[in-house]
């Protein structure tokens, strides 16, 4: 039994497309803490670091639904996650950035079971869309 209870995937706030698919590659696009129409922003006692691990497992779903959406729900055409790539907008004395994107590699790795690890960048910036403290965007293989 799959453990992961995906959303439907958020529509495109703008003129891009939620992913796009060349040949055996599924670009996401960057994804936000977005649930049930809205941008989640509160956590625990509100630290960064809670606010920021609930919404990268947010994200994270959000990926992987936009990634089902494009398989037509057939997650076994999803060979791997090729990169995942996390921004945050932390506080100016924080440096542990793996501890909010693990979460995210975690998630994928639990969903996919893949044989090979994705690899992953992770960058501190100043802002992100709607006030969020976390974005993701990803690529993976698929069996086409």
């Amino acid at each position: 039994m799959d453990k992961f209870n995906l959303p439907e995937p958020v529509p495109a706030n703008g003129n891009y497309a939620p992913f796009h698919i060349d040949g055996n590659l599924v670009y996401v696009s960057g994804q936000l803490p977005i649930s049930e129409g809205q941008l989640v922003t509160k956590a625990g006692n509100n630290s960064f670091i809670e606010i920021a691990q609930l919404q990268m497992e947010i994200v994270t779903l959000n990926l992987l639904s936009h990634v089902m959406s494009a398989v037509n729900g057939d997650k076994k055409r999803i060979e791997s996650c090729v990169k995942l790539t996390a921004y945050l907008v932390p506080p100016d004395d924080f440096f542990e950035h793996a501890l909010i994107s693990n979460i995210g590699s975690n998630m994928i790795n639990d969903f996919l079971q893949p044989t090979q690890n994705h690899t992953r960048t992770t960058i501190g910036i100043k802002s992100l869309p709607l006030g969020s403290l976390v974005e993701a965007d990803a690529i993976f293989k698929i069996k086409t």
